[in-house]
């Protein structure tokens, strides 16, 4: 079992001891991880729903306007060598000539095309190993757990994989609908879903205002592209709480007192602590993103200190500064926005979101600003949610998501921020017990993590769980025995 293999092709049935749902970067390191080890003689499977492995959404682009949002000197997808992908640049001039950069740095902010094609790199790699590696390009829509202990994978052409172990990578999905009372905005072709599909990006560069959604990162990769493309129309952004991510600044590390001492059990009092630490170190002459940085290794133990209802408060409070401090960008990026406003191009509003109704010509959008009692109305050609990945999977009509759990093999975390999962990624079923053979990985942890959709984080993750996998096989492989745990019988039902 090599290579890759296309599932339109046909109905087929392979074997393999792994399969990865989802090839973007977490599972595109697992498998990575898994097959390092010519000794383990393992077969992974590696299932993409997209046209390109290694990729995902995030560096499935190709425009050089999307760059990475860390420099490149801690870029690295293998946690010991943060600065591999730097590595990787400087011995393939080409790659970033291709793109129209003079030159590289460890400070530099790339493209995230380049990203791609270096995790792609990693991919074949692992191919002059002695494990082997098969690509499947095809959409999983089930997995099937069966009386002997292992899985089969049901795929939207017909064709199956039987596997021992199932990692799910499916990474990000897209942005949740505005659950407004009126919604049936939600059918009209003037509504867009997807900021990464061309076509949409095409329908928003003709002439007429437009309103973006949401002022995150992801409506910030579309300004990079619509300040291009768009020449008639003002680009209208909304937010509730008007905050845009803050801009990198390069700053010498800052060792914090908090990376020692017990975690607050209240958001209140780690809110307290993370001022009071800003401002000693403002004294000193650092940065406040050096404080923020420092945190890093320790935001989830932070996160896992505060109780559900003290999550919840964080949540519903001070998630939205967190993330626009902690999650920055490159200031060239801000830059692109700040122009688009000077020229008139582009208006940011903060307000809380009414209704958008269909008219006509247009979608009336009617929004409310903090302090002010009169709404403010925009007509837009069209509307592009950008607020965000849906994180509640019970709101998902994903096909896979959808059979797992009708399987019960799935549950939500109690905030509904993502799967419920054990310490080591092994997902929990209805009734809450850990499975031994399904494991995630990135976002879907963010429940119990917080911070886990970043490289920094997922690649830990990917590593840990390859490791852990490999552990396990080979153990069962030394007992003789193909499983060693046997299913819940009444999971084992076909659907």
């Amino acid at each position: 079992m090599y290579g890759m293999h296309d599932t339109n092709s046909g109905e087929w049935e392979r074997c393999s001891d792994v399969a990865v749902i989802g090839a973007g970067f977490a599972g595109s390191m697992v498998a990575f991880h898994l097959l390092q080890d010519p000794g383990a003689r393992l077969t992974v499977t590696l299932i993409e729903r997209g046209e390109r492995f290694g990729r995902g959404v995030a560096y499935g682009t190709r425009s050089p306007a999307h760059l990475l949002n860390v420099p490149a000197a801690k870029m690295g997808a293998v946690p010991d060598e943060p600065d591999q992908f730097l590595r990787w640049l400087e011995s393939n001039p080409d790659a970033w000539a291709r793109v129209g950069l003079s030159g590289v740095g460890g400070g530099s902010f790339i493209p995230r095309a380049l990203y791609g094609d270096y995790i792609q790199s990693l991919l074949v790699s692992c191919e002059r190993h002695g494990n082997l590696l098969e690509r499947v390009r095809g959409e999983t829509t089930d997995v099937q757990p069966l009386l002997d202990g292992t899985y089969r994978i049901h795929l939207a052409s017909g064709a199956t994989l039987r596997t021992r172990y199932v990692v799910l990578a499916t990474g990000n999905f897209p942005p949740g609908d505005p659950p407004l009372r009126d919604r049936r905005f939600h059918g009209s072709e003037r509504y867009l879903r997807n900021p990464w599909s061309i076509e949409d990006i095409g329908r928003l560069a003709t002439p007429g205002d437009i309103l973006v959604l949401g002022s995150g990162l992801t409506s910030l990769d579309l300004l990079q592209t619509l300040g291009r493309q768009k020449q008639e129309g003002v680009m209208h952004v909304l937010s509730r709480r008007g905050l845009f991510p803050q801009p990198h600044r390069a700053s010498p590390a800052w060792n914090s007192s908090m990376q020692t001492e017990d975690a607050p059990a209240r958001c209140r009092s780690l809110l307290r602590r993370v001022r009071q630490e800003v401002s000693l170190a403002s004294r000193a002459g650092f940065d406040w993103r050096a404080v923020i940085d420092s945190l890093r290794p320790h935001t989830q133990r932070l996160w896992g200190a505060l109780s559900l209802p003290e999550q919840r408060r964080f949540l519903r409070h001070l998630r939205a500064y967190w993330e626009s401090h902690r999650h920055r960008v490159a200031p060239e990026v801000l830059a692109i926005k700040t122009e688009l406003e000077r020229a008139g191009r582009l208006r940011c509003h903060r307000g809380r979101l009414i209704e958008i109704i269909e008219e006509e010509l247009y979608l009336r959008v009617t929004f409310s600003r903090p302090g002010h009692s009169q709404r403010t109305t925009i007509r837009a050609t069209h509307v592009i949610n950008c607020t965000g990945p849906e994180c509640n999977y019970q709101h998902l009509d994903h096909p896979l998501v959808v059979q797992l759990f009708a399987r019960g093999l799935i549950r939500p975390d109690p905030l509904f921020l993502g799967l419920d999962v054990a310490s080591n990624g092994a997902v929990r079923n209805v009734r809450g017990e850990p499975s031994a053979k399904v494991f995630t990985l990135g976002s879907s942890r963010k429940g119990s993590l917080m911070e886990t959709t970043a490289v920094p984080e997922i690649r830990v993750q990917a590593r840990e769980l390859a490791q852990q996998i490999i552990r396990e096989i080979s153990a069962t492989n030394r007992e003789g025995s193909f499983a060693d745990v046997l299913p819940d019988p009444s999971y084992a039902f076909e659907i």
